[in-house]
C-alpha cells in the first residue's frame, strides 16, 4: 500500500543528510503572518543551504515554479551541513484530511536520519501580548534554550499543523523550541519573522543579519498605507456623489 506522505530525496541530497548526524530542524507553517514560512525561507537564503529532497503527499497542491535553487514544490526539504541544520520549508500548509500523516511522516523521517533537536516557528495573536515583548515560546523536553520573555501563557493555544507537529515530537522525546512571535493574523509579516530569525540567530551562534526582511517589512508597511489612503480617496468621493 503507498503511503499518503512520501519523503523523497535526491541522490546527492541522501549523501548530504547521511554525511553526519545530529540534524537539528527547523520548520514553519504559513499560518498567522506567514511568520513560519517567511522566516524559514529567509534563513536558508542567507545560510545558502542546498535543497536535498520534497515531501509528496496525496492532495499535493498542483503549483511549481523556479528559484535560484531550481524547482519550487510545496514542501521542501534543504540541509546546511556546516550548522547541522535541516529545514522543512512549507509554501503551503498540508491538506486538513492528511495533516496528521504529514507531522508523523517527518518525525519519523527526522529521527531515522540522526535529529536530534527542533526550532519551530509560528505566529501569535498580537492582541494577546500584555506588553512590550516581541514573542512568546515554548520549550519541550528540555530543549535547553530560553528566552528572555516570557513563555507561552496558560489558556492559549498553539493550533493547525504546527500544533499537530509539536506533538508528535514531543511524543518521541526530541528537545523542541518553538518561537512565537506576535503579529497580526490577517498580514504578512516580515517584520514578525525577523523577530524569529534574529532570535534564532542569536541562540545559534550564525550571525544572520535580517536587514533585508526589515527592509521588506517597510516595503508592505508603506504599500498598505497607500491602499488605506486610496480607499479613503474612493470613499469621499462616493459620498460627494450620494
Amino acid at each position: 500500500m503507498t503511503k499518503s506522505v512520501r519523503v523523497v530525496l535526491s541522490d546527492r541530497g541522501r549523501r548530504l543528510v547521511e554525511s553526519r548526524d545530529n540534524w537539528l530542524l527547523i520548520t514553519g507553517f504559513p499560518g498567522f503572518g506567514y511568520v513560519g514560512t517567511i522566516a524559514v525561507r529567509y534563513m536558508i537564503k542567507k545560510l545558502k543551504a542546498q535543497k536535498v529532497g520534497n515531501i509528496f503527499t496525496k492532495y499535493m497542491p498542483d503549483f511549481t515554479g523556479i528559484d535560484d535553487y531550481g524547482i519550487v514544490t510545496p514542501f521542501e526539504l534543504f540541509a546546511h551541513s556546516d550548522t547541522g541544520i535541516l529545514f522543512l520549508l512549507n509554501n503551503v500548509i498540508p491538506h486538513t484530511p492528511e495533516r496528521q500523516a504529514f507531522v508523523e511522516a517527518v518525525a519519523d523521517w527526522f529521527t531515522s536520519v540522526g535529529g536530534s533537536k527542533a526550532i519551530l516557528i509560528g505566529g501569535l495573536n498580537y492582541k494577546f501580548r500584555t506588553g512590550e515583548e516581541e514573542l512568546s515560546w515554548v520549550c519541550l523536553n528540555e530543549c535547553g534554550w530560553e528566552l528572555p520573555e516570557s513563555s507561552l501563557p496558560r489558556g492559549l493555544y498553539i493550533v493547525g499543523p504546527l500544533a499537530l507537529l509539536t506533538m508528535a515530537l514531543e511524543t518521541r522525546g526530541i528537545p523542541t523550541l518553538i518561537v512565537l512571535p506576535y503579529t497580526d493574523p490577517s498580514k504578512y509579516d516580515p517584520k514578525a519573522a525577523s523577530v524569529a530569525v534574529e532570535r534564532i540567530s542569536k541562540l545559534l551562534g550564525l550571525s544572520i543579519d535580517v536587514a533585508e526582511l526589515l527592509e521588506h517589512s517597510k516595503i508592505v508597511e508603506e504599500a498598505e498605507e497607500m491602499l488605506k489612503e486610496a480607499v479613503k480617496e474612493a470613499e469621499s468621493k462616493v459620498k460627494m456623489y450620494m
